[in-house]
Order: C-alpha cells, then structure tokens, then sequence
C-alpha cells in the first residue's frame, strides 16, 4: 500500500479509537492502579499517538524514495517501535509527568504498547481490509470515494 499523509492519519486514529483505548482499558483494569492512576496507560498511549502522527509526513517523505513508494507491513512494525522508543523516552525524561499520576515503570509500557502493537497489527492486516474494502487502494484514507 502507498499510504497519502491523510490516509495515515485516518488509519492511526481509527487504530487508536477501535483498538489501542480498548485494549488500554483492558490492561489498566488488569493493572488494578489506584483510582488517580487508571488514566496513566491512557496518557501513555495518547503520547505514542501524538508522537506518531507527529512523525508521519518523515515517513511519507522516507517512502518516496524507494523504487515503488510502497511501505511494507515490516516498515510498520519497525518504526512504530521507534516511536514507542521516543514516547519511552518522553516518559523517562519526565516531559509526561503533568500529565501522569504515577510514573509508568518501563516494563509495563513495553508490556502494554506490546499488546496494542499486536492487535494494531492483527487489525490492519485484517480487520480494516474486511471492514474498508478500498481503503487499500486509497492510500489509506476511510472517507474517499
């Protein structure tokens, strides 16, 4: 797929909406935090967001320069670990703690962003495809005819 900036967008928020606040909700419940300290996870992945879409015109900048301005699925995964990697680091720097209540151990947000990487992944390689049947070969984009 050759996803336009918009595309990506769309894709990264519907990602966030359908299946990273689930999941997050999911894994704060596991976490069984402190009443201040449910909205910690979500914070984090709000962060990762942000982060995200922040560096998404880098990547439709990187994509047009391979041969076929595709990005492989393999694209996906490395460099939304280095994504993780800068939100992580935002973290332990502590640019996240207005935000925060308590300061998210690094373990527990390799674990979390783990589990929303895997269901992100299972969903754009099926779920979206089955769901958005053009959205392949619209770069991306949900609401383009």
């Amino acid at each position: 797929m050759t996803p336009t900036l918009a595309g990506r967008w769309q894709t990264r928020l519907l990602i966030y909406l359908c299946v990273g606040l689930p999941v997050t909700l999911l894994y704060a419940l596991y976490l069984d935090f402190e009443d201040d300290g449910f909205y910690d996870p979500f914070v984090f992945l709000t962060a990762l967001l942000i982060v995200g879409a922040i560096l998404d015109p880098v990547y439709n900048y990187i994509q047009r320069f391979r041969w076929d301005n595709d990005w492989p699925f393999a694209f996906f995964v490395f460099f939304t670990f280095i994504e993780f990697l800068i939100t992580l680091g935002l973290l332990n720097a502590g640019m996240l703690d207005p935000f925060l209540t308590y300061r998210i151990e690094n373990d527990t947000a390799l674990v979390h962003f783990s589990w929303v990487l895997f269901f992100s992944f299972i969903s754009v390689l099926a779920i979206i495809q089955v769901f958005f049947i053009r959205w392949r070969f619209k770069g991306g984009e949900l609401g383009r005819m």
